[in-house]
């Protein structure tokens, strides 16, 4: 009979791409016991393949760009059947979302005056 390790914790998150981990350390920020489970190599998960690309609404490439046009086409994307609320509150918070992961050593393609890179993902305008 095979023998099993067994690891108990008090949030156990399912994928490491870069909602997987911000989950994690929002979880262990709590002082819970956070166990992360991926089935790639940690790091190199989905996030990791936009290649540093963002769909956040930094203005930095296109000054029209703002969290409207970002829920626009996040409720498009999602065939208009998307939580609106959620929408919402993930178009207005994706830039500080962005800035924090940039000030936690994520790497983020840069323009050619430093900031972040931004090139039309998923259906973004």
């Amino acid at each position: 009979m095979a023998e099993y390790e067994r690891y108990e914790h008090d949030v156990l998150v399912i994928g490491a791409g870069g909602a997987g981990l911000r989950a994690a350390i929002a979880a262990a920020a709590e002082g819970t016991s956070v166990g992360l489970v991926c089935k790639s190599l940690l790091g190199k998960a989905h996030t990791v393949m936009a290649e540093g690309g963002v769909a956040a609404s930094l203005g930095n490439v296109d000054e029209r760009d703002n969290w409207q046009v970002h829920f626009s086409d996040t409720m498009r994307g999602g065939q208009y059947v998307n939580n609106w609320r959620m929408a919402e509150l993930h178009a207005k918070e994706a830039p500080e979302r962005v800035r924090e992961l940039e000030a936690w050593g994520a790497l983020f393609d840069r323009t050619g005056d430093g900031r972040i890179l931004q090139r039309n993902f998923g259906g973004h305008k």
